[in-house]
């Protein structure tokens, strides 16, 4: 029975070391396969992108024709010639249009810049227009495009702009000048 024991006893101690050695190796399975987790979880990507910009044409305005109210006589009340974006110009109170030698028309502009582009339009709201100390006001600017269009494919807009002159009674003749500004910015 002490041999029975004996290899009783080997026995027993084969299998506590071989459940030692078992939970030594799962333990050690365990943390490496943790490890592998938390290791994966941590990395980290990465990923690139471009940065660019387009500069655009700038926006340009150029005067093709003058805005122009022609030959008017003022009479003994004051009047206001209107000059539309047709270049049809009429006449109401104190004034006569006189077409012998007239020269009479809206004002235009040629306005250049990105094809499609967006752009507004910012006219005054009113100027003098002057001789020797006597002025008349001229006021009412409109325009063809509003106060805002857009340029076409090519990158082309032709504005017109006309306005109310406004003629005091008795006005001094001679030919009366001002300028006015017509602003067209992208939008």
């Amino acid at each position: 029975m002490a041999s029975q024991l004996k290899i009783f006893g080997i026995n027993n101690l084969l299998i506590l070391i071989m459940q030692k050695a078992f939970f030594v190796f799962a333990a050690l399975a365990v943390y490496f396969g943790f490890t592998s987790t938390i290791i994966a979880q941590t990395a980290s990507a990465l990923a690139s992108a471009d940065a660019s910009a387009i500069i655009v044409t700038p926006i340009a305005i150029s005067k093709m024709a003058d805005l122009k109210f022609g030959n008017i006589a003022s009479g003994t009340v004051e009047g206001i010639v209107v000059m539309s974006i047709d270049d049809v110009r009429s006449g109401e109170g104190g004034v006569t249009l006189i077409s012998a030698g007239n020269e009479s028309n809206a004002a235009s502009f040629a306005i250049t810049g990105t094809p499609d582009a967006t752009f507004t339009i910012d006219l005054p709201q009113s100027i003098f227009v002057y001789i020797d100390g006597d002025k008349m006001e001229v006021n009412e600017f409109v325009s063809n495009l509003g106060e805002a269009s857009m340029l076409n494919n090519e990158g082309l807009a032709n504005l017109k702009v006309g306005a109310t002159l406004n003629v005091n009674a008795s006005q001094t003749p001679g030919l009366y000048e001002g300028l006015f500004d017509v602003t067209v910015a992208y939008n």
